[in-house]
C-alpha cells in the first residue's frame, strides 16, 4: 500500500493577496487542494456570504481547472450557551454558496468538508460530528475527520482523553456506515508564531510529518499567505507562520523530501 498526501491551503477566500498566492501554488507547487471560506468575514457567519469566495474560486479554476475546492466551514465563536440547533442548515448553506461559485466558472463542485478552528469537532464546545457526517453523506462529500489521531493529537492532553477518543471512534464508525470518505491522518502546525519560532524550525516540523505519514491517504493543511499590512493586522501572533508556510511550499528541500519519501501527491482522499 502506498502513502498518498493531500496538501491543502486553508482559509481561502478571505484575503485577495493570499488567494493570488494560493492560485500560483496550485499551478506550480506541491499544493494539491484548497479549503474555501464562504461565510462572511470576521468568523461571524451571519448575513450575506463572503464575497471573496467567488473571486477565489474563479482564480483557482484558472490555475488548476480539475481541482475541486473544499468547504471550510465557519461557525460563530463563541457559540451561544447550548450551542446551535441549526448546524446542519448552516453547513448546507455554506456548501451551497461554494457549489454556486464553482458552477458559475465551470469547475468541479465541492468534494469535501472541514472545520475552521475545529468547531464542528467539539474542540471549542459542543460537538457537531453527527450533523456534519449526515450532511456529508447527503451531499456526497468527504469529511476531514482522521481515522487516527496520532499526527494531529501529538502532545495535546485534550485529544488524549478517554471521552474524546471514544467520541472520535464513534464518529469514524458512523462515517464508515454512511459511506463518507475520511483521510487516514491529518496534520498541521497547530501553534502560532511563538511556537513556530522561525522558518527553519517550522520546516523541520513539516519534514518530520512527511516521514511519519501512515499508509493510505492523509492530509497536511497549511495557511499560506504573503506578508502584507492586512495580514499583520488580522493575524496578530500568527502572520509570520503563515508567511513561512507560503515559503515552505516552494522550498526545494521540502519538495525533494516528498519525492525522497515516495509520497504520492493527490487532490482528494
Amino acid at each position: 500500500m502506498t502513502r498518498s498526501l493531500v496538501l491543502t491551503a486553508d482559509d481561502a477566500g478571505t484575503d485577495p493577496d493570499a488567494d493570488r498566492e494560493i492560485a500560483a501554488l496550485l499551478a506550480g507547487s506541491p499544493l494539491t487542494a484548497v479549503g474555501v471560506i464562504t461565510a462572511p468575514e470576521g468568523d461571524q457567519p451571519e448575513g450575506p456570504a463572503n464575497p471573496g469566495a467567488a473571486r477565489a474560486v474563479e482564480a483557482f479554476a484558472r490555475a488548476a481547472p480539475g481541482v475541486a475546492p473544499g468547504v471550510h466551514v465557519v461557525l460563530p465563536t463563541p457559540a451561544p450557551e447550548g450551542g446551535f440547533d441549526d448546524v446542519a442548515d448552516r453547513v448546507t448553506d455554506q456548501i451551497d454558496v461554494l457549489a454556486g461559485a464553482t458552477s458559475a466558472v465551470g469547475s468541479p463542485p465541492p468534494d469535501r468538508l472541514d472545520s475552521h478552528q475545529g468547531t464542528l469537532y467539539g474542540l471549542l464546545g459542543r460537538s457537531y460530528l453527527a450533523e456534519a457526517i449526515e450532511v456529508c453523506a447527503r451531499r456526497g462529500l468527504a469529511f476531514r475527520l482522521p481515522r487516527g489521531l496520532e499526527l494531529y493529537g501529538d502532545g495535546d492532553p485534550l485529544l488524549a482523553t478517554a471521552a474524546v477518543r471514544e467520541r472520535h471512534a464513534s464518529a469514524v464508525a458512523a462515517a464508515d456506515a454512511a459511506g463518507v470518505r475520511l483521510p487516514q491522518a491529518i496534520a498541521t502546525h497547530r501553534g502560532g508564531d511563538a511556537e513556530a519560532r522561525d522558518y527553519a524550525t517550522l520546516r523541520d516540523h513539516y519534514l518530520r510529518l512527511l516521514a511519519r505519514l501512515p499508509e493510505g491517504t492523509s492530509e497536511i493543511f497549511l495557511h499560506p499567505a504573503p506578508d502584507t499590512p492586512r495580514l499583520r493586522e488580522l493575524s496578530d501572533g500568527w502572520w509570520r507562520k503563515r508567511t513561512w508556510e507560503l515559503r515552505l511550499l516552494g522550498d526545494p528541500v521540502f519538495i525533494r523530501e516528498i519525492e525522497r519519501q515516495g509520497i504520492d501527491l493527490v487532490s482528494r482522499w
